[in-house]
């Protein structure tokens, strides 16, 4: 068993608006565990990062098992299933923070290139950490306000865990395929096509979609319309928009392609799409 002493959820922010934040906070905690307390395993849509302040337990992750101490913390990538386990003879507490958004890849990135054990790290005093996640808890309220304030503190985190590694921050360049895809999920509402992008990031077209069917694999074009149509449904579902309004949130010039686009997907046209799903909203 596990007893969590402080725990904070943003609930103020829909999730899929999460999603399209440059960084935002997830979730928050501190925890002392019972021996052999273990967690997982488990898949989570979001990255997390625990800051271990006392005690010792077991990593297990991309086929890993990595040995976790005081003054490590590890990182659990977004989608990556992981298990983590309390030693039984002097099991860990720690602080814990959750988190997403189109930066938050590159942020996770750097620190995992950074380290020698691949997810985990060593630093400098876990407490301070632990210190900074207690203030986000401190703050109960789900508001606008609290919003703010919670953020800049994650910020801090993240900023005072980057001093500890400069050199791979500064020199770090992320991947063509993360570019990529944080071009297209800035700029899926426009009309762009896959030479746009291979452009924006100074690369052949047939090379970009080489190397980005090789690391995410799909092509871009398939990400593109996946995106289109994700956000397409979101805002049938939750608007009233007229479907020339949709369309023109996602990238096309009139309803007639967009709808035709839309029913080649989905199979289904858009204004049915809305009328089935809305009504079970």
């Amino acid at each position: 068993m596990t007893k969590t002493e402080k725990s904070f959820t943003d609930h103020f922010t829909d999730f899929s608006k999460k999603n399209i934040s440059d960084f935002i906070l997830y979730n928050s905690g501190i925890e002392c565990c019972e021996a052999s307390y273990s967690y997982g395993p488990k898949r989570r849509d979001y990255h997390f990062i625990h800051f271990v302040k006392e005690g010792k337990g077991l990593l297990e992750i991309d086929n890993e098992k990595i040995e976790v101490h005081k003054n490590q913390l590890f990182i659990v990538p977004a989608n990556m299933v992981s298990t983590y386990t309390a030693d039984k003879h002097n099991p860990w507490e720690y602080a814990w923070i959750g988190f997403l958004g189109i930066e938050s890849e590159n942020f996770v990135q750097t620190l995992i290139q950074n380290s020698k054990l691949g997810y985990v790290l060593d630093c400098t005093d876990a407490k301070i950490y632990e210190n900074r996640i207690n203030d986000i808890t401190e703050l109960t309220q789900n508001n606008q306000a609290s919003f703010f304030k919670i953020n800049s503190i994650m910020y801090d985190i993240f900023g005072t865990l980057l001093n500890e590694y400069p050199t791979a921050h500064d020199t770090h360049k992320p991947s063509v395929s993360f570019q990529a895809k944080r071009y297209m999920e800035l700029h899926y509402y426009d009309d762009i096509q896959i030479s746009d992008i291979a452009n924006t990031i100074c690369v052949n077209a047939n090379y970009l979609s080489t190397i980005f069917r090789k690391e995410i694999g799909i092509t871009p074009k398939i990400y593109l319309t996946n995106l289109k149509i994700h956000k397409a449904k979101k805002i049938l579902c939750e608007t009233d928009d007229p479907i020339s309004l949709v369309a023109n949130s996602v990238g096309f010039s009139n309803a007639l392609s967009f709808s035709k686009f839309f029913k080649k997907e989905v199979g289904t046209s858009p204004s049915e799409f809305r009328k089935v799903n809305k009504s079970h909203g």
